[in-house]
């Protein structure tokens, strides 16, 4: 039987915790990874990738990942995590993707109808960035914003000055073999998220943007959100801790439920 865990241990990554550390190492042992399928790194930080297999990890115990006890470990976890019954990583999860908008292999590749340079991929293609994303953690394709892009620009959704039309999500899921709902209610979002479904948001001004921004939501974190942002040095986020940025400009971050029900306008919730 473990040691008694004398505290709790919560989302923290500013702190380096040895019972962190003890914790990541048998949960690398259990085969739980973070969000991108990566086993978790041993250093000692509660952050986001460890945050996501204690969620994984308590949610396979039954051991109440709800309320106030969402993504905690407590001495009932602890000792669970640790005894000879704990249940190991299922298999066939999705692996998530991740793409930058910015990534130097197609952040210059233009996204216009008009030829106008300043309409790249890096600066506009935010759409079928989170798009790619989806659809390459869903199906058995890689596909990479610079196709998605030219989806868009060849079948008419990249429009004149105003990012990527809502047409688009809808169209280019549908040619990969996924369903897409669009709504404009975070409850039906709140509801439809699981293990093979995320939903792209579109967001108004506020914490992801000044003027207008697309994101995917790729699960939730207890009470929050999990969401891959295509902008990954978003500098919109603020000190509220509305949004918890976790590692800096990796593009993965954890946002409050109010974020999404003040600032998001329409979502697509994609799924096979």
């Amino acid at each position: 039987m473990a040691t008694k865990l004398i505290t709790t241990l919560s989302l923290n990554p500013s702190v380096v915790d040895p019972n962190v550390m003890a914790m990541q190492k048998r949960l690398n042992a259990l085969g739980y990874t973070d969000s991108t399928g990566k086993a978790l790194t041993t250093d000692g930080r509660f952050g986001p990738g460890t945050l996501y297999a204690v969620n994984a990890f308590k949610t396979n115990n039954n051991l109440g990942n709800t309320g106030l006890a969402a993504g905690e470990i407590g001495d009932q976890s602890w000792q669970a995590l640790f005894s000879d019954a704990a249940v190991k990583s299922g298999a066939g999860k999705k692996t998530l993707v991740y793409f930058s908008q910015e990534d130097p292999k197609w952040a210059g590749i233009l996204y216009s109808t008009h030829d106008d340079k300043t309409q790249t991929i890096g600066t506009s293609a935010c759409g079928p960035t989170s798009a790619a994303m989806a659809i390459s953690a869903l199906t058995d394709d890689t596909v990479l914003p610079p196709v998605a892009a030219d989806y868009a620009v060849k079948h008419g959704y990249r429009t004149y000055n105003d990012g990527t039309a809502w047409g688009f999500f809808a169209d280019f899921c549908k040619l990969h073999g996924l369903k897409c709902q669009q709504t404009g209610s975070f409850d039906v979002v709140k509801a439809a998220l699981q293990e093979d479904v995320m939903a792209i948001a579109t967001m108004g001004p506020g914490h992801f943007t000044g003027g207008g921004h697309y994101v995917l939501i790729v699960g939730k974190s207890g009470a929050d959100f999990e969401v891959y942002d295509p902008n990954p040095d978003n500098t919109k986020y603020g000190p509220d801790g509305l949004i918890n940025q976790g590692v800096r400009n990796d593009g993965k971050v954890v946002a409050k439920e109010s974020v999404f029900r003040k600032e998001a306008k329409q979502y697509w919730i994609i799924s096979k």
